[in-house]
This record gives C-alpha cells, sequence and structure tokens, in this order.
C-alpha cells in the first residue's frame, strides 16, 4: 500500500477528554479513503456509526456522491471522484469521566460518574479553493472562511465566521497555532481572525459546551468545528 496523503480533518487538543486528544481525519490509501481517529497518522480502532452525515464537494462547488463502506473497527470512503472539500460529524454519544479516566457510557449506565458530557465533532477541510467554500454549507456548526485559505502566506490572517444553525455563533472558543488557550472567542456576529504561523497543516477549530440539566445521558453537550488546509 502507498504511504497515506493525509487529507486531514483535525482536532486541536482542547480538554482533557480523549475525544479532544485525538486528531480526526480523512486519509488516502492507495485509492481508498479511510476516516482516521488517532495521532500521527495510526488510528485507534472506533465504531463506525459515529461517523455522520459525510459530504463532499467538487471545485465548483457542487455536491458529489459518497458511499460510506463501515467496517469493523473504522469506515472508508468512496467518492464519485476526489473531492475539494469533505466534511462530516464525529458523534461519539456519551462519555463519562470516571476514577479511571474517561468511558463510552451514559450518565445512567456508570455508577461512579465524575463528569459527564456528549461531544460532537464537526469536521471541514478544503483541499482544492471554490467561491462556493466561503459560503455556508449547512453545517450544524461550522467555521466559514471569509477569504480562500489556500491562497494565504505565513504572516497573513485568515478571518472567518461560525455558524450555529445558520446564525452567527458569539464567544465560541477559537484554537489554532499560536493562539493561546482560551484567550480567543468570536465576536457578537460570530468572528475572528488568526495569524497563519506555518506552511502546511493548518487547524483553526472553534468550540462550545452547553449545559443539558434535562438529559439524563449526560450534563453538558460539546461541540466543535474545525476548518483545515494545507498551506504550501
Amino acid at each position: 500500500m502507498k504511504k497515506s496523503v493525509l487529507f486531514i480533518l483535525a482536532l486541536t487538543f482542547l480538554s482533557a477528554s480523549a475525544l479532544y486528544a485525538h486528531d480526526t481525519y480523512v486519509a488516502k490509501e492507495g485509492d481508498a479513503f479511510v476516516v482516521i481517529h488517532g495521532h500521527h497518522g495510526k488510528s485507534d480502532p472506533y465504531k463506525p456509526e459515529v461517523i455522520k452525515a459525510v459530504k463532499a464537494y467538487d471545485a465548483s462547488g457542487k455536491e458529489i456522491a459518497v458511499t460510506v463502506k463501515p467496517q469493523e473497527n473504522r469506515v472508508l470512503l468512496a467518492f464519485a471522484k476526489d473531492p475539494a472539500l469533505v466534511e462530516f460529524v464525529y458523534n461519539t454519544g456519551p462519555r463519562v469521566k470516571t476514577p479511571e479516566g474517561w468511558k463510552s457510557l451514559s450518565k445512567r449506565e456508570a455508577k461512579d460518574a465524575l463528569e459527564s458530557k456528549k461531544w460532537v465533532k464537526h469536521v471541514k477541510q478544503i483541499n482544492q479553493g471554490s467561491d462556493r467554500f466561503s459560503q455556508p454549507l449547512g453545517a450544524k456548526m461550522e467555521i466559514v472562511p471569509m477569504k480562500n485559505p489556500l491562497t494565504l502566506k505565513v504572516g497573513d490572517k485568515l478571518p472567518f465566521q461560525v455558524l450555529y444553525d445558520g446564525k452567527p455563533l458569539a464567544g465560541a472558543t477559537v484554537a489554532a497555532e499560536g493562539v493561546e488557550k482560551d484567550s480567543l472567542k468570536t465576536d457578537p456576529n460570530g468572528r475572528a481572525e488568526v495569524v497563519i504561523k506555518k506552511s502546511g497543516l493548518t487547524i483553526v477549530s472553534a468550540s462550545q459546551n452547553t449545559p443539558t440539566p434535562n438529559d439524563p445521558d449526560a450534563d453538558a453537550l460539546g461541540e466543535i468545528a474545525t476548518l483545515t488546509f494545507d498551506l504550501k
């Protein structure tokens, strides 16, 4: 098998939870694509059902067909042609923190839960530029770049807007290379900007945490949107 060419849709480390400590992305293995959840190109096993709402677009911004192929502990994706943009949701369902660490259980199932939460990642990567990608694509939570990120150079600024249910999300926590943890929030219009610190893989993320007192399975919902691109 040829060395994987990574189309990375990744998460920056934002929490003590193992979910946040993992990168989630699409890697090309020969002629196939695989969703990886792990570190340094190595995937940890995951349940295929956590991968949801997979979409892909060509360089004109037109949606292209995707076939999702669940395997025992991972998911393969087949596209009509190599995608200019891929997006999907990684939804773990409820998790609890116990004295032994985080476990994939609901609050009702765990007798020794110290903390309980549901985690949802909304991941997006731009591989080829398109004016369409500077517009919302309709995800529940998404980062919309206000300029083509593939045209940027080190030292340039990337302005973007974070949307939730199609509306600007104020107060979302932004993470990116060179941004001190929890130091940057989106403004009342859901906007922020980051400075590009290096070439190569660039990851920008925005997150929010919402208490869910009426949910018997978890005390809170953690949601995060990512925008990833490879800066030449």
